[in-house]
């Protein structure tokens, strides 16, 4: 019990995880093999509604991070997005490589996509809403400008 409470976050994370990257697959397959959009732009579409689920359920549910007011929500939903960019990258690209230059099935390729880049987003995720972390960037921004202030005087 003590290692179920210990990785509470990371449990819930990943059963919201799952629940997102369904909705990724869900999205891709009907995209791509049904309404026959190009794979990147399949893809892509996907990424961003299972990220807009994603972002939410994680701030809520998983960091348990309040809705404090209209410009942290912004604050927050923008270094999310930045972090998941980097993750649509990789994304589109496994993608690319793996069902156009290996004829391999676009189904099993996202699905192994998914748990790749899942766990990259967990831990951009626990930085962006995790309390312990915000100290953690803040004390990183009162570097960067206590350096910025020296080199101007």
């Amino acid at each position: 019990m003590g290692l179920i409470k210990k990785y509470r976050n990371f449990w819930v994370y990943c059963f919201f995880g799952f629940l997102a990257s369904l909705i990724n697959i869900g999205i891709f397959d009907l995209s791509h093999n049904y309404f026959h959009i190009t794979l990147w732009i399949a893809n892509t579409i996907a990424w961003f509604i299972s990220n807009f689920f994603s972002f939410f359920v994680t701030k809520l549910y998983v960091f348990k991070s309040e809705i404090e007011n209209p410009k942290k929500l912004l604050k927050e939903g923008l270094y999310f997005l930045v972090s998941r960019i980097f993750s649509l990258i990789f994304d589109d690209i496994f993608m690319i490589v793996a069902v156009w230059i290996f004829p391999w099935n676009n189904l099993i390729v996202k699905a192994i996509d998914q748990l790749i880049v899942g766990l990259f987003n967990y831990f951009s995720s626990k930085l962006i809403f995790n309390y312990k972390n915000r100290h953690l960037i803040e004390r990183l921004k009162g570097l960067k400008e206590r350096r910025k202030s020296r080199n101007e005087a």
